[in-house]
């Protein structure tokens, strides 16, 4: 009888851990999720910096000849939702899980964040990083661009550590891990971004496809010195050797 009670509270024990882990796990994806979506909304979109990523490609779908009857958060959430297709036939069902909350709280945090950030504060931050016809990137946009690619790298770090996606580029970047792992996950991102802006040359032009490149190598260094810092790999789920 002593003994069962002992397996019983073990087994109580074990099941609190195993939600206060998954409580936190979510709760890391959700952070991750908000911080990236403030940087999109108040930085990128506004200036209209592209870096490559779901945002900025609906940014560019939203110019296009044949796709710009649609609005930039209309294509945010087609893309997203396409991504989370290949998460689920290409990641696995405990990634798509998570990835699918993250694709609900990344669209309804961009979609907030679009609403309820006062027009004056959107107007400020342009205003303080406005470049006008100078060619050179002045001292504001400068900070304001490394500023928010930190964040946005910090947030795919926090879906990614945590066995999920943020459901943008990163969905193909892991996938692409997944089939070689000698391959990482910032430089896939980063690849893919890249290719993503050069479309964006068509709409946007070679000054913001320049500070998109940028701000895509700032995402990736932060990214990629994140998850070596903390020695994990999305993929084994588990501290790297």
């Amino acid at each position: 009888m002593k003994d069962r009670d002992n397996d019983n509270s073990l087994n109580t024990d074990n099941r609190i851990e195993s939600v206060s882990a998954t409580a936190r796990r979510y709760a890391l994806i959700g952070f991750g999720l908000v911080i990236l979506n403030i940087a999109y909304v108040m930085v990128t979109v506004p200036h209209g910096i592209i870096n490559g990523g779901v945002t900025s490609f609906s940014m560019i779908l939203a110019r296009l000849p044949f796709t710009e009857m649609l609005p930039v958060n209309a294509w945010v959430t087609i893309v997203t939702a396409l991504l989370a297709m290949l998460c689920w036939i290409f990641l696995g069902r405990r990634i798509f899980i998570a990835s699918l909350y993250s694709c609900v709280v990344g669209v309804a945090a961009f979609n907030f964040f679009t609403m309820i950030v006062p027009k004056s504060v959107i107007e400020t931050m342009v205003r303080l990083g406005h470049a006008g016809d100078n060619p050179v990137i002045p001292v504001g946009m400068a900070i304001e661009l490394v500023a928010a690619a930190i964040v946005v790298g910090a947030g795919y770090y926090f879906c990614l550590s945590n066995d999920s996606t943020a459901v943008g580029m990163d969905t193909i970047a892991l996938i692409i891990h997944t089939k070689n792992e000698k391959i990482p996950i910032a430089y896939a991102l980063y690849a893919i971004n890249i290719m993503v802006l050069l479309l964006g040359l068509y709409t946007y032009g070679l000054r913001c496809v320049l500070m998109g490149i940028a701000f895509a190598g700032v995402q990736a260094l932060t990214l990629n010195t994140m998850l070596k810092v903390s020695g994990k790999d999305p993929v084994k789920g588990n501290k790297t050797e």
